[in-house]
């Protein structure tokens, strides 16, 4: 995995968002332990789209996983924004998610029982924002993903699409 990102001059220059260091995760089955990441680096500049592909079995979602702070490596650093966050409190983990990661998953999750905008609402209530301002930010984001006249449809009555882009603007909310 750690042939995944080819750096060039230009994102060297950028800010870098995203740093695993030497990452090693081990899953313990019975007697046996299985080695899914090995001293996996990766780093991500400000801006820069990166894709993780490969095979089933090949660690990818154990590898977000970690690089989103909802599971600890075994082994290796993590660092967010510049800040190292590898031996972080679950409080401090939890906080540093809330206000710098945005996780869309394969199947988006929205809450059913609120509307789209509320859906892209509630994340940043729990921040601590105001109502009123992520309202605004809500709609802000729908608008921009072509949602703006969805905001007040629940997930059942929205489609796959439009259910993803409701989960982007949830995960963009806060970031």
């Amino acid at each position: 995995m750690s042939d995944l990102l080819k750096t060039t001059a230009e994102q060297r220059a950028r800010k870098v968002v995203l740093r695993l260091e030497k990452i090693d995760r081990i899953f313990n089955q019975g007697p046996d332990q299985l080695e899914i990441l090995k001293s996996v680096d990766l780093e991500i500049h400000q801006g820069e789209i990166v894709a993780l592909v490969g095979p089933s079995g090949a660690g990818k979602s154990t590898l977000l996983q970690i690089a989103g702070l909802l599971e600890k490596p075994d082994g290796g650093l993590v660092s967010i924004g510049g800040k190292r966050s590898t031996d972080l409190s679950d409080l401090a983990r939890t906080e540093m998610r809330r206000s710098h990661i945005g996780f869309v998953y394969q199947y988006h999750h929205l809450l059913p029982e609120f509307s789209a905008l509320e859906n892209v609402v509630m994340p940043q209530m729990i921040k601590g924002l105001k109502r009123a301002e992520a309202e605004e930010r809500g709609l802000e984001l729908l608008r921009c993903l072509g949602l703006e006249k969805r905001g007040d449809h629940r997930p059942a009555r929205l489609s796959g699409g439009e259910q993803q882009r409701v989960a982007i603007a949830r995960a963009l909310a806060n970031v």
